[in-house]
């Protein structure tokens, strides 16, 4: 019997297949990135195929499957995009692939299949993968899911405590201490602490209910917060603060609110003027914790349901309550100290100098102000407190150490408030200065040798502008379909009018020569979000747009890149790394 009979043929045919694709494994290896890579940007694997595929990428297909423990392909490792780079030398290639920040770090086994004139080679490899030094929600989600919900609590308490060191916490010292100080002197430390511990709880509470809202109904809650409308009546209070230290008037409840809440002896009134005092505490320090706070919710929004929304932010606010507790529980030892005497209305009054300046701090460029109008009201009350202070006060030889040393520094900050008086007056008086060139777009000349001249930069990124109502879905679509098929990028800035980071992006990022030039190649557009309707949330649905601003970009095949998308605001030099891996 011939050793080729029909009988014998197929099996003949699935043998040498097999042999086939055994070779074409072998002929392709895989090398990962010799370090380990940062989840969300992008992966490097160096590649080797037979020196007969050449060095053209036309014609090749890749692709990046992960592995379970079984063999199993894992969906959601490596965003969709990937690129082929040729080396130079023959069937030497790079091959880039972006991370998705849903991927949880450690060592991932891979399988790399490259596809070259119908013929497939295929190899196994792994890479490494580790967390950046952004919190993201996913890293969040990762450190509970790791660590257990008991040590995450703890984690977000002891935030709560290192965020008590920021400007808008030591403002409200001194309202502690008149809030509480005056009620606890003469009742020993137990009463200050039950009234700082009602203080503290308050604003927690406050907390608690922001992580509540963000996981149902309010996920941008925390632009909110950046906004004038919770800026600016902080600010006024802060000034109210103020004068309250410098004596204008008492810091107490209304008499009929005092009356319509006192009860037997009064104690009705300490414990709840102290929560709600601890409440409006909680929302005066809400801007100085942005980013942590955004990053939370960012996480309770995804993630997390209402419960557990409240619970780590109610934690997080006693953790940034733990400095007010202690400071609104001292007081009630201050009956054994010696006599305050004249020294403690001058920290007072210095405490009240501290509000005012911190009601500029919540107004500042480009929260609310504008520079123009920002920097002379800032010279000016400058100027009043140097002369509060005793800058104009006549010295004499019987003059005492401080009021030397007092009028000193206010002749320092009579200094200081004629500088900002003049930094807004002397650019309107002084000649313009010389100006300065914008780089140059280089353009190609014509075919023969002519010579095109370069056009400068634009001021700013060129961005196409669209507003809510104005059939925005329909709009980015087009612009979409269009950008896919020149091959273009595209980059979308979601901001609002009163979100102060995207002032910020507009003010420090979108007018830098570099990150302009290397605008030109996208298709950019400015989505105004200020309003908002049911386009406009189908738009934040689409793109994944939790809060703004937010920074989302997608490639020239039409790929919404979303580990490459941001929230929030990153600088010049962060987001131009960006751009340049979007292609």
């Amino acid at each position: 019997m011939n050793a080729y009979s029909p009988v014998h043929r197929p099996f003949l045919a699935l043998l040498l297949t097999a042999l086939m694709m055994s070779t074409a494994a072998a002929q392709l290896s895989v090398t990962p990135p010799a370090e380990e890579s940062i989840i969300g940007t992008d992966l490097v694997l160096e590649l080797s195929l037979p020196a007969a595929v050449g060095s053209n990428v036309d014609g090749l297909e890749a692709t990046i499957d992960v592995l379970d423990a079984d063999g199993e392909v894992v969906p959601g490792l490596i965003e969709k995009g990937l690129r082929l780079k040729a080396t130079g030398q023959p069937g030497q290639f790079t091959l880039t692939a972006t991370t998705a920040r849903a991927a949880t770090p450690g060592d991932h086994a891979v399988k790399v299949t490259v596809t070259a004139a119908g013929q497939s080679y295929e190899a196994d490899s792994a890479v490494a993968l580790k967390y950046g030094k952004e919190w993201t929600a996913e890293r969040i989600n990762h450190k509970i899911a790791t660590s257990g919900l008991p040590l995450f609590l703890l984690l977000v308490f002891l935030a709560g405590i290192l965020m008590s060191a920021t400007p808008c916490i030591y403002p409200m010292i001194p309202i502690t201490l008149a809030v509480i100080g005056a009620q606890t002197q003469d009742k020993g430390v137990a009463k200050g602490f039950i009234l700082a511990l009602t203080y503290g709880i308050g604003l927690a509470l406050v907390y608690g209910l922001i992580g509540l809202l963000s996981a149902t109904v309010f996920s941008g809650i925390t632009a909110f917060l950046q906004s004038p409308a919770v800026l600016v009546p902080i600010a006024v209070l802060m000034v109210a603060m103020a004068f309250a230290m410098f004596g204008a008037f008492e810091l107490e409840a209304p008499a009929f609110l005092r009356n319509r809440l006192q009860g037997a002896g009064g104690s009705r009134t300490g414990i709840i003027g102290a929560l709600i005092a601890g409440m409006v505490a909680g929302l005066v320090a809400s801007p100085c914790v942005g980013p942590f706070l955004a990053a939370l919710l960012i996480w309770i929004g995804a993630y997390g349901g209402p419960f557990l929304g409240f619970l780590s932010l109610f934690i997080f606010g006693l953790g940034l309550s733990a400095l007010l507790v202690a400071v609104g529980t001292f007081p009630s030892l201050m009956s054994s100290m010696p006599q305050s005497g004249g020294w403690m209305e001058t920290v007072k009054k210095g405490m009240g100098l501290l509000l005012l300046y911190m009601a500029f701090f919540f107004v500042r460029p480009p929260l609310v102000l504008p520079e123009s109008v920002f920097f002379p009201l800032l010279g000016v009350v400058t100027i009043i407190v140097a002369a509060f202070m005793g800058a104009f006060d006549r010295l004499t030889g019987e003059s005492h150490w401080w009021d030397r040393f007092r009028t000193g520094l206010g002749f320092v900050a009579l200094l200081v408030g004629i500088f900002l008086l003049a930094r807004s007056v002397l650019p309107d008086l002084l000649p313009a200065p010389t100006a300065v060139t914008q780089p140059a777009v280089a353009s190609a000349g014509p075919v023969g040798g002519g010579t095109v001249a370069a056009a400068p930069l634009p001021a700013k990124v060129p961005w196409e502008v669209i507003h809510t109502g104005e059939n925005v879905m329909e709009f980015i679509d087009g612009k979409l379909a269009e950008a896919k098929a020149a091959g273009q990028p595209v980059m979308f800035d979601f901001w609002a009018t009163w979100c102060a980071y995207c002032k910020k992006l507009d003010k420090k990022v979108w007018n830098q020569a570099p990150v302009i030039e290397e605008s030109l190649r996208f298709t950019t557009i400015k989505v105004d979000a200020t309003k908002s309707d049911a386009e406009m949330e189908a738009v934040y649905e689409r793109f994944g747009v939790s809060g703004l601003p937010m920074v989302v970009f997608v490639d020239g095949q039409g790929n919404h890149l979303v580990a490459k998308s941001f929230n929030g605001y990153k600088g010049p030099d962060e987001i131009l790394s960006i751009m340049k891996t979007v292609e």
